[in-house]
C-alpha cells in the first residue's frame, strides 16, 4: 500500500432497515455510504480462507462491547429473522482523509453469537453465503411426508394463521389473550408464531392459550400482536385428519427399524 494511505476495518451488522450496529477498529468514528462506524476498541476480524467449494468456514468477529440496543439485543439472543454481516476495509488518504480504495472481504449472515461472561464483550461467528446454499442430498429414511412447505407450492395444504395479542411469557411458554378460532386439536402443533419478521417455532400444542415453543420468547412480546401459525408433524393421520389431504400424502414409506439389525432380532 502507498504510504500516504493507511487501511481500516468496517464491520456491518444489520437486521432490518432500523436495527443494526456498525463499528470499526479506527480510533475515531467514520461515517460512509450514509453509516456512522462507531470506534470499538479491541475489534479484531479473522476472515474464512477463500476457496471454489461450498466450505463451511466461518468468519469470526471478536472485541464487540455489549452495548444498549442491537447489540445487547444479540448477546441475549433476541430472536431476529436474519442479521446480514458485511466486513469491508478502506483505504483512507492521510493528507485528505478521503476513501481512497474500498473492498469488500466478506457478506454472509450470523451464525453464532458467544457472549463472554463477566468480561462485557462478544464475539460472533458468520457464515457466508454458500453455506446457506448446501442442500443435503439423498433419501430420507422415513414414513414422514416429504413435503418440506406446509400449503403454498407445497401439499397445498390450506395454513391457518391468527393474529392474539401475548399475555405472558414464562421460560419457553408463550400464552396468549384470548382464545383460538379454530379449536382443532393440535392444528398449530409444529406451526410457529411471528412477530416482525421473526419466527419461533412451536414445539407442542394440543389445544388452549399456552403454548410450548422451541426456544424461549422475548419477554418484550408481552402486550404485542403475534401471528399463530398452524403446523405439520408430517404424519400420515396428521394429513388425514387434521387437513384433510392424504391425496397429497408424499411419505415414502420407508421406515427406520425399532431395533439395531447388527445384534437385535425383530
Amino acid at each position: 500500500m502507498d504510504s500516504n494511505k493507511y487501511s481500516v476495518l468496517l464491520v456491518s451488522l444489520e437486521a432490518s432497515a432500523t436495527e443494526g450496529a456498525y463499528l470499526t477498529n479506527a480510533g475515531y468514528p467514520i461515517t460512509y455510504e450514509g453509516n456512522t462506524y462507531q470506534n470499538a476498541d479491541g475489534l479484531k476480524v479473522k476472515l474464512p480462507v477463500l476457496g471454489g467449494t461450498i466450505d463451511k468456514e466461518e468468519c469470526r468477529i471478536e472485541g464487540m462491547a455489549i452495548s444498549e440496543g442491537f447489540l445487547s439485543n444479540l448477546a441475549n439472543h433476541y430472536p431476529y429473522s436474519k442479521i446480514d454481516v458485511t466486513v469491508k476495509e478502506l483505504d483512507i488518504n492521510i493528507d485528505s482523509e478521503t476513501v481512497a480504495a474500498t473492498r469488500t472481504l466478506f457478506t454472509g449472515m450470523i451464525y453464532q453469537v458467544m457472549p463472554a461472561p463477566l468480561t462485557g464483550y462478544m464475539s460472533i461467528a458468520a457464515k457466508g453465503w454458500k453455506y446457506y446454499t448446501d442442500i443435503v442430498a439423498g433419501l430420507p429414511c422415513t414414513e414422514q411426508c416429504a413435503w418440506s412447505i406446509l400449503g403454498g407450492i407445497g401439499c397445498g395444504a390450506t395454513v391457518v394463521e391468527e393474529a392474539h395479542t401475548v399475555a405472558s411469557v414464562s421460560g419457553y411458554d408463550l400464552t396468549i389473550s384470548s382464545s383460538l378460532s379454530n379449536t382443532t386439536a393440535f392444528l398449530f402443533n409444529k406451526g410457529y408464531v411471528e412477530l416482525g419478521g421473526a419466527r419461533i417455532k412451536i414445539k407442542y400444542h394440543e389445544s388452549g392459550n399456552t403454548f410450548q415453543m422451541d426456544k424461549a420468547p422475548p419477554s418484550d412480546w408481552v402486550g404485542q400482536t403475534v401471528t399463530m401459525y398452524s403446523g405439520c408433524d408430517r404424519r400420515l393421520a396428521t394429513c388425514r385428519d387434521i387437513y384433510d389431504n392424504e391425496n397429497n400424502f408424499m411419505g415414502m414409506g420407508i421406515a427406520m427399524v425399532d431395533y439395531n439389525p447388527f445384534y437385535e432380532n425383530p
